[in-house]
């Protein structure tokens, strides 16, 4: 009984830790994050959230290298505009990305960083 009262108590506290974002920084007044997440039966998930803290809208064109065990596997890169003190987070905003060439198990191997290595931010109007 106290074995099953742990496993249920522990499965909620692993499903949060999957959530949280990590912080990579801001970039004239947008603060870049990212997570991974892993949906059950389908390919990893790669979401990003961006918040414009700058009175301005933002254009925003970036890069993010994919590396396994040292070698960068995959690039990514997106263009997107952000609106002044808005947020844009994960498939709610359709800025996510769904990789190619690496799998589950090696994304949770703890093997595999997400690096922006190209990130332009620029003012302009949003659309």
């Amino acid at each position: 009984m106290r074995t099953i009262t742990l496993l249920l108590l522990a499965t909620p506290l692993a499903v949060l830790a999957q959530g949280k974002f990590i912080a990579k920084g801001e970039r004239d007044g947008v603060e870049l994050a990212y997570r991974w997440h892993h949906p059950m039966g389908k390919p990893s998930e790669l979401h990003l959230r961006l918040k414009n803290n700058a009175a301005e809208d933002r254009s925003i064109s970036l890069e993010i290298d994919l590396s396994y065990q040292g070698l960068t596997v995959e690039t990514l890169s997106a263009d997107t505009c952000i609106k002044a003190g808005r947020t844009m987070t994960g498939k709610l905003n359709g800025i996510y990305f769904v990789p190619t060439r690496l799998t589950t198990d090696q994304l949770k191997s703890g093997d595999a960083e997400a690096e922006f290595t190209r990130t332009e931010v620029t003012t302009g109007e949003c659309p």
